[in-house]
C-alpha cells in the first residue's frame, strides 16, 4: 500500500511539472507571434519613415508639379491613416503583452503556490501513511489480544460452570444434612419430653403412693394438720407468696418516673419493682401499700435508652439491655454495675437469664449472643438473620432450650449447645413479645398483627388465641405477661387501654382504660398475684388493682 501511494504522488508532481511546462510553451508560443507581428509594423514603420524623409527631400527642393505635389499628399495622408491605425494596433499588442506578462507573472505565483501545498499535502501523507502503518500493527497485536481473552473468557465460564454446578450440589447436601440434623433434633426433643413426661408420671404415682400410704394411716390429728395445711396460701416457682390472680379494676397511683419513655417495668418482689427508659438509669422503687411509692435507688452506666430489664432473684442480679449496643449487669445488694457485655454490632432489644450463669440477648444487628457471666465473654453466637425483638428462656421441656421472636415473622427455637434452631414456626406478624408459663410448657407470643397467641411448648401447636376490639399492639417491642398464677393474660394496645383476657376460656375479662391515650410499652404482673404494672410512651407508670 506505501508503494502504490508512493506511485501516485510520482504521477501528481509528473501532472504538476507538465502543466507548468505547458503554460511556458505557450507563453512563449502567443510571444512568438505578437513578435512576428510588430516586425510586419515594424517594416511599414521604416518604409513609412523613408516615405518621410523623401517628401522632406521634396519641399526641400521643390518641384514644379502642382497636380503631381497633390497625389503625393493624398498619398501621405493615406499612410498616415495606416500609420495611425498601426499605432493603435501596436498599443493594443503591446498592452495585450503587457497583460500576458501579468498573466505569466500571476500563473508562476499560483504554481509556486500549488507547489508548496503540494509538498505540504506530500508530508501530510508521508505522515498519514506512517501512521496508517503503526495503526495496521497496533490492530494486528489488538486482534491477537482480543483472540487469546476470548480463548480464556470460554476457560473460565466453563470453570464457573463446573465450580457452580459443584456449589449446587454442596448446597443441595447442607440442605439435606441439615434437614436430617433438625429431624433428629426434633427427635431428641420428643425423647426428652417424653423422659420428662414419664418422669413426673413416675413421680406422681410415687406421691400418690405416699398419699394413700399416708391417708392409709391418718389420725384425727393428723387430718387437723392437713386441713391447715391446705388453709396456707400457696408460693408460686419465685418462692413469693401467692395469695391467688386478682383481677385489677382501678388505678392505685400513676407517677412520672423518668425524663423520657418508660420503655420497660418489672417487679423485683411483692413491694419493690424496677423502671428503665430513655433518660439510661435503672430506678428502683418501693411501694408503702397506701398508693405511694418511693424511689430507693438509682443504677447508672448506660450510655443510652435501655430497652429490657430481667432480674435474677437468688444472686440479686439485675442485667439489662441498651440502645448503646451493650448488655450491663448490677448487684441490687451492693448498688453496683459488675460488668458490661460488649460484642453486638447495632441496639440490644431484649436480654434474659438463662440457665445458672448464663443470658441470651437478641438484637437489631440479627444475632443472638449467648453470654458467659462468671468469665463476662460471649460463649456462643447465633445467626438468624433477622432482627431479634425478645426472647425467652426457662423453657419446661429442657433448660438448655429458649425461644426468640423476630422481625421476619418467625419464632425460632434453639438449643444452646447448637447453631441451628431446632424448631421454626411461622406467626401472622413480627413477633413483639415472648412469655413463658410458670410450668414452663405454654408460651405466649405477642405479633403485630393484634393477635396474642398460646402454644403448647411439647407439640408445637396453637392452643389459644386472644384478640379484641380496638386492641392494638402498640410497637414492636410491647411486652404482654402472663398473670402470677397463670389465670389471665394482660396486654397494652396503642390507645392507652389495658386488655385482660382469661387464660383458658379466652374471654376478655377487663379493660383498663387510663387518664390518657398514650401508648402501654410494658406490664409486669405483682408477684404475689395482687397488681399490675403498666409503663407508657410519656414517662407514666401506673399501678393496677
Amino acid at each position: 500500500m506505501r508503494t502504490t501511494q508512493h506511485y501516485e504522488d510520482k504521477g501528481e508532481r509528473a501532472l504538476l511539472d507538465f502543466m507548468a511546462e505547458s503554460y511556458k510553451k505557450l507563453i512563449v508560443q502567443r510571444l512568438e507571434e505578437v513578435k512576428q507581428k510588430n516586425k510586419h509594423i515594424a517594416a511599414i514603420y521604416n518604409n513609412y519613415s523613408k516615405l518621410g524623409e523623401a517628401l522632406e527631400r521634396k519641399h526641400k527642393y521643390g518641384t514644379t508639379h502642382t497636380g503631381g505635389y497633390s497625389k503625393e499628399n493624398e498619398e501621405l495622408q493615406r499612410v498616415k491613416d495606416e500609420m495611425a491605425e498601426l499605432y493603435r494596433s501596436k498599443c493594443q499588442n503591446d498592452q495585450r503583452l503587457i497583460n500576458a506578462n501579468h498573466a505569466i507573472t500571476e500563473y508562476e505565483r499560483k504554481t509556486s503556490e500549488l507547489m508548496a501545498e503540494k509538498r505540504k499535502l506530500e508530508a501530510t501523507s508521508s505522515h498519514l501513511s506512517g501512521r496508517y502503518a503503526r495503526t495496521e500493527v497496533d490492530l494486528h497485536k489488538i486482534r491477537i489480544d482480543n483472540e487469546q481473552l476470548n480463548d480464556e473468557r470460554i476457560a473460565t465460564n466453563t470453570t464457573v460452570t463446573m465450580l457452580t454446578k459443584q456449589i449446587q450440589e454442596m448446597e443441595n447436601d447442607r440442605i439435606h444434612f441439615l434437614n436430617k440434623i433438625r429431624e433428629l433434633n426434633e427427635t431428641r426433643i420428643d425423647l426428652l419430653n417424653a423422659e420428662v413426661a414419664q418422669e413426673e408420671q413416675r413421680r406422681h404415682s410415687r406421691v400418690q403412693d405416699m398419699i394413700t400410704n399416708v391417708v392409709n394411716d391418718v389420725t384425727e390429728k393428723d387430718l387437723k394438720l392437713e386441713a391447715m395445711l391446705k388453709r396456707m396460701p400457696e408460693t408460686n416457682a419465685s418462692g413469693d407468696l401467692l395469695l391467688g390472680d386478682s383481677l385489677p379494676s382501678r388505678a392505685e397511683f400513676n407517677f412520672e418516673c423518668d425524663e423520657g419513655e418508660v420503655n420497660d417495668v418489672h417487679w423485683l418482689d411483692g413491694e419493690t419493682f424496677a423502671t428503665g427508659g430513655s433518660d439510661r438509669k435503672i430506678k428502683i422503687w418501693k411501694t408503702d401499700g397506701h398508693g405511694g411509692q418511693t424511689r430507693i435507688d438509682s443504677l447508672a452506666g448506660s450510655n443510652a435508652a435501655l430497652t429490657r430489664i430481667d432480674y435474677d432473684r437468688d444472686r440479686k442480679f439485675l442485667i439489662a439491655s441498651s440502645n448503646d449496643k451493650n448488655v450491663r449487669i448490677w448487684n441490687l445488694d451492693t448498688s453496683r454495675l459488675m460488668s458490661t457485655l460488649s460484642g453486638h454490632a447495632d441496639q440490644v432489644t431484649c436480654v434474659k437469664f438463662y440457665q445458672t450463669h448464663s443470658a441470651v440477648s437478641g438484637s437489631a444487628d440479627r444475632v443472638i449472643k449467648i453470654w458467659d457471666l462468671q468469665n463476662q465473654r460471649c460463649s456462643r453466637s447465633l445467626f438468624p438473620a433477622s432482627k431479634i425483638l425478645d426472647v425467652a428462656t426457662n423453657m419446661g421441656g429442657s433448660p438448655s432450650l429458649f425461644a426468640s421472636g423476630h422481625f421476619d415473622k418467625k419464632l425460632r427455637f434453639y438449643d444452646g449447645r447448637s447453631t441451628d434452631p431446632v424448631k421454626t414456626v411461622e406467626m401472622g406478624g413480627r413477633i413483639t413479645s415472648l412469655d413463658v408459663t410458670m410450668s414452663g410448657c405454654e408460651l405466649l407470643i405477642s405479633t403485630r398483627d393484634d393477635t396474642i397467641t398460646m402454644i403448647d411448648l411439647r407439640t408445637f401447636q396453637t392452643v389459644h388465641c386472644y384478640s379484641a376490639e380496638n386492641y392494638r399492639t402498640s410497637s414492636d417491642l410491647s411486652r404482654v405477661v402472663l398473670s402470677s398464677g397463670n389465670e389471665y393474660v394482660a396486654a397494652g394496645s396503642s390507645n392507652g387501654s389495658i386488655f385482660i383476657w382469661n387464660k383458658e376460656s379466652t374471654k376478655l375479662e377487663k379493660r383498663l382504660s387510663s387518664s390518657t391515650d398514650n401508648a402501654i410499652f410494658s406490664l409486669s404482673w405483682n408477684p404475689t398475684g395482687y397488681g399490675l404494672l403498666s409503663s407508657s410512651k410519656q414517662k407514666v407508670v401506673t399501678l393496677w388493682k
